[in-house]
């Protein structure tokens, strides 16, 4: 692929809950075999541009962003876009490339329905 992968969540006050993304960062490194660096919009460490600048700094010249956002809310549409828009701008040679959110993805169905019969058959 020859990508360096940011996965970005949104963060929370609550440290536990930023847990969730570290560990979905860690099941796609296992099945893409390459490192995954999760990173936040709020709340947590790294930020998204600390995460870009990291990559930078480690040479990377193609960075690709997963917001793990369900829906096209403002942090999809513009937040995200106007902090990438920024470090485009400073490293106009670097390669970023945003991926769409989760969206209504027959997989994200699929899971809400796996929960609801999980607790319907309790």
């Amino acid at each position: 692929m020859n990508s360096e992968i940011i996965l970005l969540g949104h963060g929370s006050r609550r440290a536990e809950a930023n847990l969730g993304l570290l560990e979905v960062a860690k099941k796609m490194s296992l099945i893409l075999g390459q490192p995954v660096t999760p990173a936040y919009m709020a709340n947590g460490a790294p930020s998204l541009p600390e995460a870009v600048q990291a990559k930078i700094l480690e040479g990377a010249m193609r960075i690709i962003v997963m917001p793990l956002f369900l829906f096209r809310g403002v942090h999809v549409t513009v937040d995200i876009h106007e902090e990438l828009r920024e470090i485009r701008e400073q490293h106009p040679n670097v390669e970023i490339l945003f991926t769409k959110e989760l969206g209504a993805d027959d997989g994200i169905a699929n899971l809400a329905v796996q929960r609801i019969m999980e607790v319907a058959k309790a």
